[in-house]
């Protein structure tokens, strides 16, 4: 019989029968199908036991002035060297390390616009919330211990994190950031500055229904 089987079973031959017509296709079906898993994502922030390694490195390679950072000039100091070296560091874990330790100094030492660099630079390289993260740090800031110029740069900061998160639709973010704006205009005393961030906060409180 052309194109038969004959099925034996344990008894022997039991029934000849047509084969299962092939189903018409590319020729692909019925075969494992190779699938590329995703991509590592390569700009996730170093793991902490890579930054155990940095921190030690960081450590050894800055001893004098981490030494120094003891004091508001030092740390200022030490954040303006962490955001230079962190920007030009190869090293992953390392550059995140100084960036965030730049950030942290200027926190501890009011210096506003290192905290923005470092921020800044840090997310080119890495995926983190840089708004929150530079909210976070810019609110730790002292008002009252800072000079007029350097609470000018804290407001500053504070309008540009306010702007970027009321584009973003984050309004509570964007109503905490010009709130902290509002108050550094006043420690600066800048009056009309004051009264423009004051508007412009009741103008994102209304966008976000509040």
């Amino acid at each position: 019989m052309r194109g038969a089987w004959l099925i034996v079973g344990f008894g022997g031959a039991v029934a000849a029968a047509e084969p299962a017509p092939l189903p018409e296709a590319s020729g692909f079906e019925g075969r494992p199908v190779m699938t590329s898993l995703p991509a590592a994502n390569t700009r996730q922030p170093p793991s902490p036991r890579a930054l155990v390694d940095a921190r030690a490195e960081l450590r050894r390679r800055y001893r004098e002035v981490l030494f120094r950072a003891t004091t508001s000039a030092g740390a200022d100091r030490a954040a303006e060297i962490f955001v230079e070296d962190g920007a030009a560091e190869p090293d992953r874990a390392l550059k995140w390390l100084l960036l965030d330790e730049a950030r942290r100094f200027g926190a501890a030492s009011g210096n506003a616009v290192a905290i923005s660099r470092a921020v800044t630079l840090a997310s080119a390289t890495y995926d983190f919330d840089s708004l929150d993260m530079e909210y976070r740090a810019l609110v730790e800031i002292p008002l009252r211990g800072v000079s007029a110029e350097r609470a000018l740069a804290v407001a500053g900061a504070a309008e540009g994190v306010a702007t970027k998160a009321e584009i973003d639709r984050r309004f509570e973010l964007a109503l905490l950031a010009q709130d902290l704006a509002i108050k550094a205009w006043q420690r600066a005393g800048a009056r009309e500055a004051c009264r423009r961030a004051m508007i412009r906060h009741s103008e994102m409180a209304a966008a976000a229904g509040q």
